[in-house]
């Protein structure tokens, strides 16, 4: 187990350098982590990689690798907090709001709960990558000061 994740840690570390070293603005490196981290984020498992790939086809400017890279650090161990908070968001803002009924029992309770966590996800993904935004530009920004 050990031998693993020194392994992943390693290739997260030359992956990140990759990044870093790449010949794009600081904004794109910036605006690729941000998105993949919105992207990553978002309750999308399983799509989450073509939706990245469909960004990064239409948008020639944002930075592949950093895109990639933020799917990469957002992991199931990381957002399985954030899944947590997003459906403690969604409850805190809409409360006792009246509920939907349906005719089947059990849809009601994925319909009231669905709401809630897709709308406090939505809360919560969007400071999150605005966030790491600048803190990735100011990063990019301190390596390539210290290079040169």
């Amino acid at each position: 187990m050990k031998n693993y994740k020194n392994k992943f840690v390693f290739k997260l570390k030359r992956h990140f350098l990759e990044v870093l070293r790449t010949k794009t603005s600081d904004h794109s490196v910036a605006m690729g982590f941000a998105v993949g981290s919105f992207v990553a984020i978002l309750p999308t498992p399983g799509i989450s990689f073509l939706i990245g790939i469909g960004i990064v086809a239409i948008f020639k400017t944002i930075n592949k690798y950093a895109l990639f890279l933020a799917m990469v650090v957002w992991n199931i161990w990381t957002l399985a907090p954030i899944y947590w908070a997003s459906y403690e968001i969604g409850e805190a803002i809409f409360g006792d709001v009246e509920k939907v009924i349906f005719d089947i029992k059990e849809w009601d309770q994925v319909f009231d709960y669905s709401l809630r966590f897709l709308i406090g996800n939505l809360f919560l993904s969007t400071p999150i990558a605005v966030l790491s935004y600048f803190l990735v530009r100011a990063g990019v920004r301190k390596y390539k000061r210290s290079r040169q």
